[in-house]
């Protein structure tokens, strides 16, 4: 490994969650691949979102993959923060890329190979320097030879790593026992979790996985405020 690239792991690339970047580090490494997971209404799209934003703030170009939503629909839900989305979609500062428009009406499955070419399409033409991928979950329905996920994934891994991107994988958590390649290949994996206790909605977050970063794997609060979501190093009981 070439000594730039090992300096590169002192760099940070701050999260946009208030509270976060102590529990890692400063941030996340730069040009390195994260996963967020959890259940529905957890707070998956808002950290992406808060991720985006947070670089639109300093110059960096931010490029939201919609596997799924309407980019349109997840534009108006975050207006409900103030975040000033509008005004950094307006500037091209965050881009939305709508490839489940045309996926879902697709006649015929794509291979995993075909479905990353597209990615890096987007990719290509817009020169992000922070991306999210959301739904990940969501490509295991749309492929035609699931026998190659792993080797592409680990292709497609290494070439955001090469071209230097931060990125955010979102994926739905389907069971707490068992993990999908992702959570194996990626650098990092943050869980959310919300649950009953006492009759009140309990919201956590828990830093699974945090390569080169020394970290606590309990589960810490998080609120969500008008200024989006926030992490305390405390017990959410």
């Amino acid at each position: 490994m070439y000594v730039g690239e090992i300096l590169k792991t002192l760099d940070r690339v701050s999260t946009g969650i208030p509270g976060l970047d102590d529990l890692i580090g400063g941030g996340f490494i730069p040009g390195r691949v994260y996963l967020i997971s959890g259940p529905p209404g957890s707070g998956k799209t808002t950290i992406g979102i808060q991720f985006l934003i947070e670089g639109a703030k300093n110059d960096e170009k931010g490029l939201y993959i919609s596997l799924v939503d309407d980019p349109k629909i997840i534009i108006q839900d975050m207006t409900k923060y103030d975040f000033n989305i509008l005004t950094y979609t307006k500037a091209r500062k965050v881009v939305f890329y709508d490839i489940g428009y045309n996926l879902l009406r697709l006649t015929q499955k794509l291979t995993w190979r075909e479905l990353f070419s597209k990615m890096k399409e987007a990719i290509q033409a817009e020169k992000p320097k922070r991306i999210v991928i959301d739904s990940f979950t969501s490509m295991e329905q749309l492929v035609a030879d699931p026998e190659n996920k792993r080797r592409e994934l680990g292709n497609f891994i290494r070439a955001l790593e090469e071209m230097g991107i931060t990125t955010l994988i979102i994926s739905e958590m389907m069971s707490s026992d068992m993990y999908t390649d992702e959570y194996y290949m990626v650098s990092g994996v943050i869980v959310l979790h919300h649950f009953m206790r006492n009759y009140t909605m309990i919201r956590a977050l828990q830093i699974l996985k945090m390569r080169g970063t020394p970290h606590d794997s309990n589960m810490k609060r998080v609120r969500f405020s008008r200024e989006g979501i926030r992490i305390y190093n405390e017990a959410p009981f």
